[in-house]
């Protein structure tokens, strides 16, 4: 009749008795090498398949990007976050870096009052960087310090009372700020949303990280399309955003 032959039934060990009960009663060794076989067979071609369909490194990032791009013709969105310092070197590190990863564009303004970071992208990005910002991040915890080493005293060095044996001691560098303004505590530094809409285009074509001293410096950074954002974020209080 023209049709294709079913595919023969999967052989296991656990079912070899059910399927093949007449076959293994007669010649059980014969029986479980040939199930045997056909597994690792089934196996073999279900690798190579898989091999096969796997996507090369450069074919992988052409489907990141294809993805990026597909979801920035949605919409475009744009979200301002105010944050009372970036002093931390893994708070800035962070932010930049996963802005790059969503494919975000925008400016991070580092200034002695406040930090105010800009960014605009696909709105699914958007909304998993706004995640990170707002919930995700610790900004009341400072990164690890680095140059943290064992120092083995001997006995003769130990000191004035010339106790002997070695003695352990943990001597910490000291920890570098590369805030541009100088170290700030951690202890209620915050991050507050301070707008978020859609976007008609791109403000910005990369991102980036500035300092500016002044509020002239931070608003010819932004530019003419965003410069009035600085002043929303600089009047933003703490208060008013818990209220909502």
């Amino acid at each position: 009749m023209g049709l294709v032959p079913p595919d023969p039934p999967k052989v296991r060990m656990a079912n070899m008795m059910k399927v093949l009960a007449s076959d293994v009663v007669q010649d059980p060794t014969r029986v479980e090498a040939r199930v045997r076989r056909e597994v690792t067979m089934r196996k073999h071609n279900h690798e190579k398949m898989n091999m096969e369909r796997k996507l090369t490194d450069e074919q992988r990032r052409e489907k990141i990007e294809v993805k990026k791009m597909e979801e920035e013709r949605k919409g475009l969105t744009g979200a301002v976050f105010r944050i009372k310092t970036l002093s931390d070197p893994s708070h800035r590190f962070k932010i930049k870096k996963n802005a790059e990863q969503y494919n975000l564009t925008g400016l991070v303004i580092s200034h002695p009052q406040f930090s105010m970071v800009y960014v605009e992208g696909a709105s699914s990005y958007i909304r998993k960087y706004k995640g990170l910002l707002l919930r995700r991040m610790k900004w009341t915890e400072a990164a690890r310090a680095r140059g943290e080493e064992e120092v083995e005293v001997d006995g003769d060095e130990a000191g004035p009372s010339g106790d002997g044996g070695s003695a352990s001691l943990s001597q910490k560098a000291p920890e570098q700020n590369d805030d541009a303004f100088g170290a700030t505590h951690l202890e209620n530094n915050r991050c507050d949303l301070v707008w978020e809409g859609p976007l008609r285009e791109h403000a910005f074509k990369t991102f980036r990280q500035k300092a500016c001293p002044t509020d002239t410096a931070a608003k010819e950074a932004l530019g003419a399309k965003t410069a009035g954002f600085w002043d929303q974020t600089k009047n933003l209080k703490p208060e008013e955003v818990e209220l909502f």
